[in-house]
Protein backbone atom coordinates (compact mmCIF):
# COMPACT_ATOMS: atom_id res chain seq x y z
CA UNK A 1 0.00 0.00 0.00
CA UNK A 2 1.40 3.68 -0.70
CA UNK A 3 0.87 6.39 1.47
CA UNK A 4 1.76 9.77 1.23
CA UNK A 5 5.45 11.00 2.30
CA UNK A 6 3.95 12.84 5.11
CA UNK A 7 1.74 10.65 6.43
CA UNK A 8 4.88 7.46 5.76
CA UNK A 9 6.63 9.85 8.29
CA UNK A 10 4.42 10.48 11.03
CA UNK A 11 3.91 6.91 11.16
CA UNK A 12 7.29 5.98 11.26
CA UNK A 13 8.10 8.80 13.92
CA UNK A 14 5.06 7.37 15.95
CA UNK A 15 6.31 3.93 15.61
CA UNK A 16 10.41 4.75 17.15
CA UNK A 17 8.32 6.60 19.82
CA UNK A 18 6.60 3.76 20.69
CA UNK A 19 9.76 1.32 20.45
CA UNK A 20 11.37 4.17 22.80
CA UNK A 21 8.57 4.22 25.37
CA UNK A 22 8.63 0.37 25.06
CA UNK A 23 12.64 -0.02 25.54
CA UNK A 24 12.02 2.46 28.83
CA UNK A 25 9.66 0.62 30.25
CA UNK A 26 11.79 -2.48 30.05
CA UNK A 27 14.84 -1.08 31.34
CA UNK A 28 14.05 1.28 33.77
CA UNK A 29 12.68 -1.59 36.37
CA UNK A 30 15.54 -3.21 35.75
CA UNK A 31 17.52 -0.14 36.90
CA UNK A 32 15.43 0.41 39.88
CA UNK A 33 15.58 -2.92 41.00
CA UNK A 34 19.69 -2.50 40.69
CA UNK A 35 19.38 0.25 42.67
CA UNK A 36 17.31 -1.75 45.48
CA UNK A 37 19.67 -4.39 45.82
CA UNK A 38 22.25 -2.20 48.47
CA UNK A 39 22.85 -3.75 51.33
CA UNK A 40 20.93 -1.25 53.93
CA UNK A 41 21.02 -1.19 57.92
CA UNK A 42 18.54 1.70 58.71
CA UNK A 43 17.15 3.06 62.10
CA UNK A 44 13.32 3.13 61.77
CA UNK A 45 13.04 4.22 65.44
CA UNK A 46 14.41 6.44 67.25
CA UNK A 47 14.64 9.34 64.22
CA UNK A 48 16.93 11.98 64.39
CA UNK A 49 16.77 15.13 66.21
CA UNK A 50 14.44 13.06 68.12
CA UNK A 51 13.80 14.72 72.13
CA UNK A 52 12.93 12.34 74.70
CA UNK A 53 13.28 12.56 78.54
CA UNK A 54 15.37 10.25 81.20
CA UNK A 55 12.00 8.43 82.59
CA UNK A 56 10.93 7.43 78.58
CA UNK A 57 11.96 3.90 77.07
CA UNK A 58 12.96 4.82 74.22
CA UNK A 59 12.23 2.63 71.09
CA UNK A 60 15.17 0.98 69.23
CA UNK A 61 14.34 -0.79 65.73
CA UNK A 62 16.12 -1.43 62.20
CA UNK A 63 15.72 -2.81 59.19
CA UNK A 64 18.62 -5.07 57.57
CA UNK A 65 18.81 -6.45 54.43
CA UNK A 66 20.94 -7.54 51.32
CA UNK A 67 20.24 -9.69 48.06
CA UNK A 68 22.34 -12.21 48.65
CA UNK A 69 22.58 -12.47 52.42
CA UNK A 70 20.82 -11.98 55.97
CA UNK A 71 21.32 -10.14 59.62
CA UNK A 72 19.21 -11.38 61.69
CA UNK A 73 21.15 -9.51 64.53
CA UNK A 74 23.56 -6.18 65.00
CA UNK A 75 25.38 -4.21 67.49
CA UNK A 76 24.20 -0.98 68.89
CA UNK A 77 25.73 1.89 70.05
CA UNK A 78 25.56 5.02 71.54
CA UNK A 79 28.63 7.28 71.72
CA UNK A 80 30.33 4.63 70.66
CA UNK A 81 29.52 2.47 73.68
CA UNK A 82 27.36 -0.65 72.79
CA UNK A 83 23.95 -0.40 74.91
CA UNK A 84 21.98 -3.28 73.28
CA UNK A 85 22.34 -6.24 70.62
CA UNK A 86 19.23 -6.37 68.68
CA UNK A 87 17.55 -9.33 66.86
CA UNK A 88 14.67 -10.53 64.57
CA UNK A 89 13.72 -13.16 66.84
CA UNK A 90 12.81 -12.79 70.90
CA UNK A 91 14.73 -14.50 73.80
CA UNK A 92 14.18 -18.67 73.44
CA UNK A 93 11.52 -17.94 70.78
CA UNK A 94 11.19 -20.99 68.63
CA UNK A 95 11.92 -18.71 65.11
CA UNK A 96 12.51 -20.20 61.79
CA UNK A 97 16.27 -19.45 60.56
CA UNK A 98 15.41 -16.57 58.05
CA UNK A 99 16.94 -16.88 54.62
CA UNK A 100 19.26 -14.86 52.38
CA UNK A 101 17.36 -11.52 50.02
CA UNK A 102 14.66 -11.52 53.36
CA UNK A 103 14.05 -7.98 55.43
CA UNK A 104 14.90 -7.91 58.59
CA UNK A 105 12.94 -6.01 61.42
CA UNK A 106 15.72 -6.06 64.20
CA UNK A 107 14.77 -4.67 67.93
CA UNK A 108 15.82 -5.36 71.61
CA UNK A 109 14.55 -8.70 72.83
CA UNK A 110 13.48 -8.92 76.78
CA UNK A 111 15.55 -11.42 78.60
CA UNK A 112 13.63 -13.88 80.06
CA UNK A 113 13.56 -13.64 84.35
CA UNK A 114 15.01 -16.79 85.51
CA UNK A 115 12.70 -19.75 84.17
CA UNK A 116 9.58 -17.40 83.93
CA UNK A 117 8.80 -15.97 80.01
CA UNK A 118 8.86 -11.91 79.66
CA UNK A 119 5.76 -10.44 79.67
CA UNK A 120 6.57 -8.50 76.50
CA UNK A 121 8.40 -9.61 73.47
CA UNK A 122 10.82 -6.38 73.04
CA UNK A 123 11.70 -3.31 74.85
CA UNK A 124 13.16 -0.32 74.53
CA UNK A 125 16.82 1.69 75.65
CA UNK A 126 16.06 2.07 79.53
CA UNK A 127 17.99 3.93 82.30
CA UNK A 128 19.68 6.78 79.95
CA UNK A 129 21.23 9.57 81.42
CA UNK A 130 20.60 13.21 80.29
CA UNK A 131 22.61 13.90 77.49
CA UNK A 132 22.75 14.15 73.75
CA UNK A 133 23.57 10.53 72.17
CA UNK A 134 24.71 9.44 68.74
CA UNK A 135 23.49 6.30 68.02
CA UNK A 136 25.12 4.04 65.60
CA UNK A 137 24.64 0.04 64.37
CA UNK A 138 26.61 -2.32 62.45
CA UNK A 139 25.99 -6.33 61.21
CA UNK A 140 27.51 -9.17 59.66
CA UNK A 141 25.19 -11.20 57.99
CA UNK A 142 25.23 -14.84 58.02
CA UNK A 143 27.27 -14.99 54.40
CA UNK A 144 29.40 -11.72 55.95
CA UNK A 145 28.75 -9.11 54.15
CA UNK A 146 29.32 -6.03 56.73
CA UNK A 147 27.42 -2.95 56.80
CA UNK A 148 26.97 -0.12 59.26
CA UNK A 149 23.47 2.17 59.85
CA UNK A 150 23.99 6.21 59.35
CA UNK A 151 24.44 7.51 62.68
CA UNK A 152 21.15 9.64 64.45
CA UNK A 153 21.48 11.58 67.33
CA UNK A 154 19.13 12.14 69.51
CA UNK A 155 18.66 14.65 73.33
CA UNK A 156 17.66 12.84 76.40
CA UNK A 157 16.61 15.56 78.95
CA UNK A 158 15.89 15.49 82.88
CA UNK A 159 12.55 16.60 82.93
CA UNK A 160 11.81 14.40 86.37
CA UNK A 161 9.05 17.48 88.80
CA UNK A 162 11.83 18.06 91.65
CA UNK A 163 9.58 19.77 94.76
CA UNK A 164 11.01 21.78 97.60
CA UNK A 165 8.75 22.72 100.61
CA UNK A 166 9.48 26.08 102.21
CA UNK A 167 8.88 25.96 106.38
CA UNK A 168 5.90 28.68 106.08
CA UNK A 169 4.85 26.26 103.55
CA UNK A 170 5.45 27.70 100.00
CA UNK A 171 6.43 25.23 97.30
CA UNK A 172 9.43 25.66 94.59
CA UNK A 173 8.48 23.11 91.86
CA UNK A 174 11.37 22.94 89.52
CA UNK A 175 12.11 20.56 86.04
CA UNK A 176 15.86 20.66 85.69
CA UNK A 177 15.40 21.10 81.94
CA UNK A 178 12.20 21.89 81.22
CA UNK A 179 13.23 25.07 79.12
CA UNK A 180 15.37 23.04 76.54
CA UNK A 181 11.37 21.01 75.53
CA UNK A 182 9.56 22.98 72.82
CA UNK A 183 6.59 24.34 74.23
CA UNK A 184 6.06 24.67 77.67
CA UNK A 185 4.97 22.97 80.76
CA UNK A 186 2.02 23.45 82.97
CA UNK A 187 1.82 22.92 86.73
CA UNK A 188 -1.55 20.74 88.20
CA UNK A 189 -2.61 19.72 91.48
CA UNK A 190 -4.70 17.55 93.24
CA UNK A 191 -5.85 16.38 97.19
CA UNK A 192 -7.11 13.07 95.89
CA UNK A 193 -5.14 11.94 92.74
CA UNK A 194 -8.05 11.80 90.82
CA UNK A 195 -9.50 15.76 90.47
CA UNK A 196 -6.34 17.72 89.04
CA UNK A 197 -6.31 21.85 89.07
CA UNK A 198 -4.56 23.60 86.82
CA UNK A 199 -2.72 26.36 88.83
CA UNK A 200 -0.53 28.06 85.97
CA UNK A 201 2.73 27.52 83.67
CA UNK A 202 6.01 27.10 84.38
CA UNK A 203 8.71 29.56 84.40
CA UNK A 204 10.92 29.81 81.59
CA UNK A 205 14.81 30.17 82.97
CA UNK A 206 18.01 29.56 80.85
CA UNK A 207 17.87 25.92 80.98
CA UNK A 208 15.30 24.69 83.79
CA UNK A 209 11.83 25.83 84.74
CA UNK A 210 9.92 26.96 87.90
CA UNK A 211 7.16 27.27 89.76
CA UNK A 212 6.29 29.33 92.96
CA UNK A 213 3.02 27.83 94.77
CA UNK A 214 1.60 28.67 97.80
CA UNK A 215 -1.05 26.23 98.79
CA UNK A 216 -4.06 26.97 100.78
CA UNK A 217 -3.73 26.24 104.69
CA UNK A 218 -6.34 23.59 103.85
CA UNK A 219 -4.24 21.82 101.48
CA UNK A 220 -0.94 21.78 102.66
CA UNK A 221 -1.21 18.73 104.75
CA UNK A 222 -1.50 16.69 101.78
CA UNK A 223 -1.14 18.01 97.92
CA UNK A 224 -0.30 16.32 94.63
CA UNK A 225 1.62 18.06 91.68
CA UNK A 226 2.26 17.08 88.43
CA UNK A 227 3.55 18.64 85.72
CA UNK A 228 2.10 18.58 81.80
CA UNK A 229 3.62 19.36 78.66
CA UNK A 230 1.84 21.99 76.76
CA UNK A 231 2.34 21.37 72.94
CA UNK A 232 4.07 24.88 71.03
CA UNK A 233 1.32 27.00 69.28
CA UNK A 234 0.91 26.46 65.79
CA UNK A 235 0.91 29.89 63.73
Amino acid sequence: MNLPRGRTSRLLIAAAASLAVLWLATVEPAALAGEAQLPVLQFVQPTNSAVFSTIDEIPVLLRAFAPSDVFPTAEVFANQIKIATVSYCCTLCPCAAPWPGREMTLQIPVPWDGTKPPERTWQGWTNVQAGTYRLTARAVGENGTMIEAAPVTITVLDLTLQIFVRPDGAVTLVIPQGSLVTGGYDLEASQDLRTWTRLGPFEPGNVAAFYHDVPPESARNKRFYRSVHVAPRVP
